[in-house]
């Protein structure tokens, strides 16, 4: 294994690698890029945080259609881009088999990609070690219930002091599976949305946590009936400042 200093310039230089890819291809893609993205990496997961992001054309569709028609514009560009971008993390991680989830926050100008490593994250420890950690999990459940169900599993993880991912698993009830089924799966993941990240911002996490939150994503991948939570925030303490 490298020692923890070289581990740690080698991260700081894949984080540098994707950030400048990322603004690269958006600026192709879009005609303007963003004004500025910040990778957080670790083994197992990705996180992608793009702010100040309105390309012109962009700008004429939120003033005359809303912020749904950029929504939609953008996830078929990004389901364009997604499998350049699975080989890029590839061949800078040596990994293969990312899943990607993608949300976007219009009226602030940012947005979130986030890749995962599912059978590695899922063998993480737990953020519920911590009892601000714990209390993340306990918020995300509790969105959970009250817009679907239960979830078969919450997983919690920090990339950094910035940085929080929560993967739930089971989280589709039967009527919204037939949805899907039937067609309706751009309706049912706008609608869940809208609603998940109202509710989750009344979870007050900025309380839960003791810092404060910069931005909340929250995405689903129907077909394997998971979701991605990712918590943007101020710096949370150290273990050893809690």
């Amino acid at each position: 294994m490298l020692p923890g200093d070289i581990q740690q310039r080698s991260r700081q230089n894949q984080e540098k690698e994707l950030g400048s890819y990322m603004s690269r291809v958006l600026r192709e893609h879009f005609g303007r890029g963003p004004e500025s993205v910040y990778v957080s990496l670790d083994p197992h997961s990705v996180v992608i945080h793009i702010r100040r992001f309105l390309a012109p054309m962009e700008e004429v569709l939120l003033e005359q259609r809303g912020k749904e028609a950029i929504e939609e514009l953008r996830e078929t560009m990004m389901a364009n881009m997604l499998p350049e971008m699975a080989h890029v993390i590839y061949q800078l991680t040596g990994k293969e088999d990312w899943s990607f989830f993608v949300d976007w926050n219009i009226s602030n100008r940012s947005g979130m990609v986030t890749a995962l490593h599912e059978p590695s994250f899922q063998h993480q420890p737990s953020l519920a070690e911590s009892p601000h950690q714990a209390s993340l999990r306990e918020g995300v459940r509790n969105v959970s219930q009250r817009t679907e169900k239960e979830p078969g599993t919450v997983h919690a993880h920090q990339i950094n002091d910035r940085t929080l991912v929560v993967v739930r698993t089971d989280v589709l009830i039967m009527i919204e599976k037939e949805l899907i089924r039937i067609g309706y799966r751009k309706s049912l993941k706008t609608v869940k949305r809208q609603l998940e990240k109202r509710l989750l911002y009344e979870e007050q996490f900025s309380q839960r946590l003791g810092v404060g939150v910069r931005d909340i994503f929250v995405d689903w991948d129907f077909d394997k009936d998971n979701s991605v939570v990712v918590l943007l925030t101020d710096p949370l303490p150290s273990p050893e400042e809690e």
